[in-house]
C-alpha cells in the first residue's frame, strides 16, 4: 500500500542519517587522512540518496493526493 511504501522508504532515510552519523563518530578519534576522506564519501553518499529517497516520497505523496476522492 501507499502507507506501507511511505514508511518503508521513511526507515530507509533514517537508517542512512545513522550510518553518516556513525562514520561521523568513528572518524571522531583516528586522524587518518584516508579515513576522513571515507567518511566524507559515505556522508555524501547518504545525503544524496536520503535526497532521492525524500524526491520519491514527494511523489508518492502527490500521487496519493491526487487519486483520492474529491468532497
Amino acid at each position: 500500500t501507499t502507507f506501507e511504501l511511505s514508511r518503508y522508504l521513511d526507515y530507509c532515510s533514517e537508517l542512512l542519517a545513522c550510518v553518516g552519523k556513525l562514520a561521523a563518530m568513528y572518524s571522531q578519534h583516528l586522524a587518518d587522512p584516508v579515513v576522513l576522506s571515507s567518511v566524507n564519501e559515505i556522508e555524501s553518499l547518504a545525503t544524496g540518496i536520503s535526497r532521492k529517497i525524500w524526491q520519491k516520497l514527494m511523489i508518492l505523496h502527490s500521487a496519493a493526493t491526487s487519486q483520492s476522492p474529491q468532497t
